[in-house]
Parts: structure tokens; sequence; C-alpha cells
């Protein structure tokens, strides 16, 4: 057994001087991403991805801690209606956004921790479905979603270019 996997995993709220660490490691462990778009896209996604986990509208920020160190992240946002281009994007639910884990953390099940956790804040709030969004270069989020019991919520599509779709799934959570 890893050293990791005999240490307890916490879940808890972030404070807010730990915002800055999670932009940190959501920019770190996205990176190997980085490849697939161009260095301009890119950095405005790093730049938004920065502003969204800073912005004080979120619901929930939580963290995986391992021995006091972040090694993962999500955050809960609000219900929402986007305008993206010409398309109108209407999510009536809370949107779990940004899971991220380290790299050298990964295969831990932090991932599945988070998850639980931001289902788990979605259902007490009194909310019965959670959503978040992926993308075709995400096969394996994708995959662990769906094995979760995400289901495909094409409502909440979006296409921020030609040739890149962002993917909606949602699950119940009064179920769960």
């Amino acid at each position: 057994m890893t050293p990791i996997m005999q240490t307890k995993i916490k879940i808890r709220q972030a404070q807010s001087h730990e915002h800055e660490a999670m932009a940190d490691i959501t920019r770190t462990a996205y990176n190997e991403y980085a490849g697939s778009r161009s260095p301009e896209y890119w950095g405005r996604y790093e730049q938004d991805t920065r502003k969204t986990i800073l912005a004080e509208s979120l619901l929930a920020r939580l963290i995986a801690e391992i021995d006091g160190k972040i090694v993962g992240s999500a955050i809960i946002c609000a219900p929402y209606e986007w305008k993206i281009g010409a398309q109108l994007v209407k999510n009536p639910y809370p949107e779990m956004r940004l899971l991220a884990v380290l790299p050298e953390y990964r295969n831990y099940k932090i991932g599945g921790e988070l998850i639980n956790a931001c289902e788990e804040w979605v259902k007490k709030q009194g909310f019965d479905h959670i959503t978040l969004h992926t993308t075709n270069l995400m096969q394996t989020a994708k995959a662990m979603y769906e094995r979760r019991g995400y289901e495909r919520f094409p409502d909440i599509d979006f296409t921020p270019s030609p040739d890149f779709t962002v993917f909606g799934y949602k699950k119940a959570v009064s179920q769960s």
C-alpha cells in the first residue's frame, strides 16, 4: 500500500486564503490539455479559470487535503443563464466545476471524494440535481462521471468555438 493510501483524505470548505492555491492546482491539473488548443485560447482559458475560482459569487469551494497539503479542489456554481455568442444556456441546477487533482495524487480516489462532497453539499442545500460540464478531451473524467450515474444533459451544452463542444451532464442527488 502506498503512503498516500495510508493517509486519510480530508475534504473541507476552502478558507479565503486558500483560493489562490485552488487556482494553481487547477492550472497544474489541467495543463495536460494545453496542447489541444492554441496558446492564445489556452491563455484566456487559464485566466477565465482563475477568475471563476476567485469569484465571490460561488456557492462553495471544496478542497481535498492530505497531511495538510491541498491536493485537489472543486467549486460549486449557482444555477445560471449564460449567453455564449448567439446561444442562451439555462441551467436550473447548481454546477460542479473545475474538479482538479494534482497529477501525482491521481488514481487514489481523491476526485471521487470531491464529487461525493459536492453532491452531498448540493443535496444539503435542498437541490435535487447537480450538473457539470466536460469535453471529449477529458475521457477519463467523462467515464468517471458516467460510472457515477451522471447522464447527458444536452440542454446545457455549448460551443465556445466552431470545433469545440462542451457537454452538459446531470445527476439526481435526492436519490443518492
